[in-house]
């Protein structure tokens, strides 16, 4: 039987072009579309004549159904804000992201599409709890306005499923890093703690450097999604992490030794929008799948900061 067609929204992204590679290695027809910015061809360079690229706003409705045909499998990674910008934009939040990403759930859902798989938060979308492993069935209660979309648009899969008996899948992915990241404002400690080393300029870590996250390789967590997307899943939602905490005083002194720069971090209290620790309980997907994360965090730093 032949692979069904991979629809990628954000494919040429930070996750998404990883996913893109991964997929065309198993042999699945790919249809990215994006902004078609410089960054997409460059994420996608080794491997962009062999998809359709499909330029276009996230925001045309009407494109966006036009692009899918029953049967595809629709790969949702658009990601319109961050927690820190969605903090100052809370309004925007929701005509910008929301609404975009329920538009094509319900276009998705209408075209009859084979299954629809949402790149969710592991992290501010759950309960503020100790520093226990948080699992998919901890209380969610998001942290910003951009952990607030994310609960929704897993709401309204759930709803779309209910109505049309569209499949969905949710990863929860905790803080996902490695090459092509971008560093944003409050988003993406790995790549803006490296800038700040080839800008010479000290870090801030908030929290005096307390928070505790949970950090996974991307590789690692693309060959997670890789290896169950497409089959009969038990569950709609899976965390993907590692299942460790690191404080990120400890990966900053990651960062020093592979970097060996002198600089000195500048501390700040935490804000509203951090939660003290994240660490996200993997057993649901590791046991279903046999799956564990290959590379330990010292080890994808290196290989991080390599591609600097």
């Amino acid at each position: 039987m032949n692979n069904p067609r991979c629809v990628v929204f954000g494919g040429g992204g930070f996750l998404g072009s990883h996913l893109v590679e991964q997929l065309l290695k198993k042999n699945f027809p790919v249809i990215v579309f994006g902004l078609g910015s410089k960054t997409d061809y460059q994420n996608l360079s080794s491997v962009i004549h062999k998809v359709e690229f499909i330029k276009g706003d996230f925001n045309n409705s009407r494109l966006v159904s036009k692009i899918l045909k029953p049967n595809d499998v629709v790969f949702d990674l658009i990601a319109s804000s961050v927690p820190f910008s969605s903090m100052q934009l809370p309004v925007e939040e929701i005509k910008k992201h929301i609404f975009s990403h329920v538009q094509l759930i319900k276009s998705a859902a209408e075209k009859r599409v084979k299954k629809i798989i949402f790149f969710s938060s592991g992290g501010a979308i759950y309960q503020e709890k100790s520093i226990k492993p948080v699992s998919e069935k901890t209380l969610l209660q998001p942290a910003s306005p951009h952990a607030i979309s994310k609960t929704t648009i897993e709401y309204y899969l759930n709803y779309f499923f209910r109505i049309y008996q569209t499949p969905y899948l949710i990863y929860r992915l905790s803080n996902p890093y490695g090459s092509r990241q971008v560093a944003q404002k409050g988003f993406a400690i790995v790549p803006t703690l490296f800038n700040k080393v080839m800008k010479n300029q000290r870090p801030t870590l908030f929290n005096h450097g307390e928070i505790i996250r949970d950090f996974i390789y991307v590789d690692d967590a693309i060959e997670a999604v890789v290896k169950s997307f497409d089959k009969k899943n038990k569950y709609s939602v899976y965390n993907i992490g590692s299942g460790r905490g690191t404080s990120l005083k400890t990966l900053w002194l990651e960062i020093k030794k592979i970097t060996q720069t002198s600089l000195k971090p500048k501390y700040q209290p935490k804000r509203p929008i951090d939660r003290q620790a994240i660490i996200l309980n993997i057993n649901r997907f590791k046991h279903e799948y046999r799956w564990q994360p290959k590379i330990n965090l010292p080890e994808g730093l290196k290989k991080t900061w390599q591609t600097y």
